[in-house]
């Protein structure tokens, strides 16, 4: 992938917490359309330890350790095999952020994945070892057919956020995928409505900070009236265990904010899990700095430490300052970052600190 800015090739771009790539030399924003989407033997190898690592993974879910460290697996190599083009790893990329089996919020998790399918659909692969022209025309039409077919199943569960964008009306997209010449089945187009338990997904974010590849850095995220007594009810093992919370909150920093008074509290013993308002709003904010990074732990301490004093304005400003802009926002309801959302940010004459400033400030403008 050439970075269209400064003409460098881009082994690993930036993956922001929004979705975005960019140029880690120039920091300018990647365009998915920018990849080459085409079939070689490195990244058709690459997609197929992806492929192997996900059925390790479906085969191991009784052991929730393994089943972890083989989907982070999974996901990694679908990633590399992604950037390198390969469509059949950005279909699979796709499914994951659909899926949820990617920190992201629902809204992002959506956009993201539609730019994967909608990618692969629309392009023609390109194959350095062309078979014969008609088994080449073939297979391309298959991928891009089962592309089309994630694709519009996708749109059938659009988003509030997503309702007021005319090109994703479902019928028109459709008929663009059947004047293409793709096979996709036959159907009436009816909405599907997703539920979710914001519980749950709070956990299964929790659970990616243990992840061997991209562990989130820190994060923050919104629990409405009443999630956040279903959250403190859920156990570690049994009846009559710790809470789930808890447990992660041995592991790393986690701080309740109230979303009514702005009062907050660590989360450290099962009286902190308990000691809540029923009828009140949340915010929970994690900070990972045990984790699987890229940077060193001293640069993750300088992060955490002007995440919780910014500017030395007050404790938790920085924090503070994402809540009030999540508070403004009618769907989004997470922020997951990773060190790649402050290497945006750093350079040679900025440190870790300001990086995190700047990081904030473009969250909160947002």
């Amino acid at each position: 992938m050439i970075c269209s800015n400064c003409n460098k090739n881009i082994v690993k771009p930036l993956e922001l917490y929004n979705g975005d790539w960019a140029c880690p030399s120039c920091k300018a924003v990647v365009s998915i359309k920018s990849i080459a989407v085409k079939v070689n033997k490195e990244n058709d190898e690459t997609f197929k330890l992806s492929e192997l690592c996900y059925l390790r993974a479906l085969k191991s879910q009784k052991d929730a350790a393994l089943y972890e460290r083989e989907l982070g697996m999974a996901i990694e190599y679908c990633r590399t095999a992604a950037r390198m083009g390969n469509p059949k790893a950005l279909i699979r990329l796709g499914f994951y952020y659909e899926h949820g089996y990617i920190s992201a919020d629902i809204t992002e998790s959506f956009r993201i994945a539609y730019e994967y399918y909608k990618l692969v659909w629309s392009t023609m692969p390109e194959m350095e070892e062309r078979p014969a022209d008609r088994d080449y025309a073939e297979s391309c039409i298959k991928l891009r057919s089962a592309a089309a077919k994630h694709y519009l199943e996708l749109l059938k569960k659009l988003p509030e956020s997503f309702r007021h964008v005319g090109e994703l009306n479902y019928h028109d997209e459709r008929e663009k995928i059947i004047a293409l010449g793709l096979t996709i089945p036959d159907d009436d187009g009816a909405e599907r409505v997703v539920g979710e338990s914001r519980a749950l997904h709070v956990l299964s974010v929790l659970q990616t900070c243990f992840n061997k590849e991209r562990a989130p850095l820190f994060g923050i995220m919104r629990l409405g009236r009443g999630e956040y007594v279903e959250l403190s009810a859920i156990r570690a093992n049994g009846k009559h265990s710790d809470s789930k919370l808890l447990t992660f909150a041995r592991k790393m920093l986690i701080v309740l904010f109230d979303a009514d008074n702005g009062e907050f509290r660590t989360i450290k013993t099962e009286e902190d899990v308990n000691a809540i308002e029923p009828d009140s709003a949340y915010y929970l904010y994690f900070f990972n700095g045990g984790g699987s990074h890229g940077i060193s732990e001293s640069k993750c301490r300088r992060i955490a430490k002007t995440l919780r004093q910014n500017s030395g304005l007050g404790e938790y400003t920085g924090i503070k300052r994402i809540i009030d802009a999540m508070s403004g926002a009618a769907v989004q309801t997470d922020f997951v970052f990773s060190e790649d959302d402050v290497l945006m940010y750093k350079s040679r004459l900025e440190s870790f600190a300001h990086a995190t400033e700047d990081l904030i400030n473009k969250v909160a403008k947002q």
